[in-house]
This record gives structure tokens, sequence and C-alpha cells, in this order.
């Protein structure tokens, strides 16, 4: 079970934040907030943060049980690629919450800024694991084709990772174009790569077909 302390840590250490400033808050909090950075979702203290924490629970949850429904039971083969990025998406929702709590507590806070940073750290961390993650059918490019031969499945992640990778920089870069841009940048390079990833697995497949 240690290599769950990290995750479980960073939920016990937000709801520690969530107890420790709850009596400062105001009633409502912004959840959401636009292409400008302004805020125009929001909820009520007590939703935000039983929606918040309730998310990193549903997360932690699959986390531990996927492993053991996977019919290829390779998990034990590329433990250490799957809690990284199960990790990075528990510390990214430790900084969604904390934002929201330090938005709620009067900081000005460069929200347009942040959601590009943490959606392309998210696509770079991914895009560095996956390369080395055994064929399974919940973590990675999950193609007919790659399920259906290793090489295929090893030779499109090797590439796709490069593809993440790019995908997370262009993301992260993006952050400093005019906000109407920004979203329209992150779409682009997410749809771009996954299907790129998707068509080389096919081509690889045929590959492996024609020898």
């Amino acid at each position: 079970m240690k290599k769950y302390l990290f995750s479980a840590g960073i939920i016990v250490l937000t709801v520690l934040t969530w107890v420790c400033t709850y009596s400062s808050l105001p009633d409502i909090l912004a959840t959401h907030w636009g292409l400008n950075g302004s805020a125009n979702g929001y909820q009520t203290k007590a939703n935000a943060m039983m929606m918040l924490i309730g998310i990193m629970i549903i997360l932690y949850i699959l986390m531990v049980i996927i492993p053991k429904i996977d019919p290829k039971n390779n998990y034990n083969t590329f433990i250490r690629p799957y809690m990284a990025i199960f990790n990075t998406m528990f510390a990214v929702l430790f900084v969604i919450n904390l934002m929201t709590i330090l938005t709620g507590l009067g900081y000005d806070l460069p929200i347009s800024y942040l959601g590009n940073f943490i959606v392309g750290v998210i696509f770079i961390v991914f895009g560095n694991f996956i390369q080395i993650v055994k064929p399974n059918y919940f973590l990675g490019i999950r193609t007919p084709w790659t399920l259906s031969s290793e090489r295929v499945w090893k030779d499109t992640h090797r590439v796709s990772s490069k593809i993440f990778v790019l995908a997370g920089i262009i993301m992260m870069l993006a952050a400093f174009l005019p906000p109407v841009y920004r979203v329209s940048v992150i779409f682009i390079a997410a749809i771009g790569c996954i299907i790129l990833s998707l068509l080389y697995s096919y081509i690889v497949y045929q590959r492996q077909l024609n020898k």
C-alpha cells in the first residue's frame, strides 16, 4: 500500500486545507473561470468542497481498483508510470482546490495562465510515461490495433509519447497568447495528438500485416 501514500496524503492535505480555511471563506465560491480569467461559475462553499474532494476520492478508488480488473493483468510491469500519471492528476486536483480556496480568500490569481500550464503539465507527464506502459485496457493508446499486437502497442506509444509532450509544451506556450486563442490552441493540440496517435497505430498495424 506504500505506493498509494502520496495520493492519500494529497487527499488528506486537501481536506485539512478546506477545514482550516472554511470559516474564513465566503458563502459563495468561484469554481469556473472564462477565457479572460474572470469567474463565470459559482457554488456554495459546502458544495464546492464536497464536489472537489469527492472527485479526488473517486479517482483514488479507480486508481486502486483498475489494476485488479484489467484482463491483461500487466500493471505490475509498469507500476511506476501508472502511479506517476495518477499522482500527477492528484497534484493537479490539489492545485485546483487551492485556486478555488485562494480566490475565495481574495487573492488575485492569474487563472487564465494557470489553466494552460495545468493542462500542459498533464500532457507532458502522460507523454513521458506512456512509452513504458505495457498493453492494458485502461491506460494508453487503446485501439483494436494496439491491443492486438504488443509490437504495435510499443511502436505506437514510443511515437505518441513525443507527440503528447510536444502538445503539452504548445499548450503551456499558448498561455502567452491573447485569451481568445488559448482554448482553441489547447483544443487543437489535444485533438491533434489523439488523432495522430490513432492514425499511427493503424499505420504500424498495417505494416505488421504486410510483413
